[in-house]
């Protein structure tokens, strides 16, 4: 299978400015109606992404912690974890590199595959009593890195789970009960890239139904400066509230 390129400009745009913002942005007042109640995730994962629907997004889940119950407790993992930030350190061996015109980051890499060697080692038994593989999404802003997570992270090695990897592109439109994220951006200059994008992130963090792991330099994205900044402050102020960041020493350890 060919490796994936780079994303076309005509893709980012559509990921910017999708056809159904502008046809909504275009439409009458007397025919736009915004629906408020989602079916599809845990509402700690919904407290990420509500920033982006004005705060008026509400779950219909009846008894969501039972109906998104992700059952992959462990050592990093806590059954009543459904968003976590597993923080790198800025620098200190965790800088992004550059490949051509794309980013990657081997050490979020590193950090991913521990979480999936866990995730593996927690599924295994449910397997084993006939349940189906743990259905796990791996995404990331930049091609260079998709294609490392797929050269890291083989099928074979983790029976237990079903891996698909993507560009924010890709997903757009699926859901997984699990959602890994790539953020990859790791320098001095403070420049996040792609992911500074709302659009591209609300994206990211709103394909889990059940797990939602953000990996990426904490303090890099919510001290950017402005709306950017506010974005991920947000993002950040639900995670503290469930309790939900991790030290990528504890995972990588």
């Amino acid at each position: 299978m060919p490796k994936t390129s780079a994303v076309p400009e005509t893709k980012l745009s559509f990921i910017k400015e999708s056809l159904f913002k502008v046809l909504f942005e275009n439409a009458n007042d007397s025919i736009k109606k915004m629906l408020t109640t989602q079916y599809r995730m845990h509402p700690q994962i919904m407290g990420a992404i509500n920033q982006f629907y004005q705060q008026k997004l509400n779950c219909g889940i009846q008894e969501a912690d039972t109906k998104r119950a992700h059952n992959l407790a462990g050592r990093i993992i806590q059954e009543n974890n459904h968003i976590l930030w597993v923080k790198t350190p800025i620098g200190q061996g965790f800088e992004e590199e550059k490949q051509g015109t794309s980013r990657l980051n081997v050490k979020e890499i590193d950090a991913i595959e521990s979480l999936c060697e866990q995730m593996e080692i927690a599924w295994r038994p449910k397997v084993a009593d006939g349940e189906p593989p743990k259905e796990i999404g791996i995404i990331t802003f930049y091609a260079a890195q998709l294609n490392a997570i797929k050269d890291r992270i083989e099928g074979e090695r983790f029976p237990a789970l079903s891996i698909r990897t993507g560009t924010v592109d890709i997903f757009q439109g699926m859901e997984r009960p699990v959602i890994i994220v790539s953020t990859v951006c790791n320098n001095v200059r403070g420049d996040i890239g792609f992911a500074k994008e709302p659009e591209r992130v609300n994206v990211a963090f709103s394909r889990a139904q059940e797990l939602l792991i953000v990996v990426g330099c904490h303090d890099l994205f919510t001290q950017q400066t402005g709306t950017v900044g506010k974005m991920y402050q947000e993002v950040s102020k639900t995670v503290r509230h469930c309790g939900g960041f991790v030290d990528v020493s504890s995972v990588l350890n």
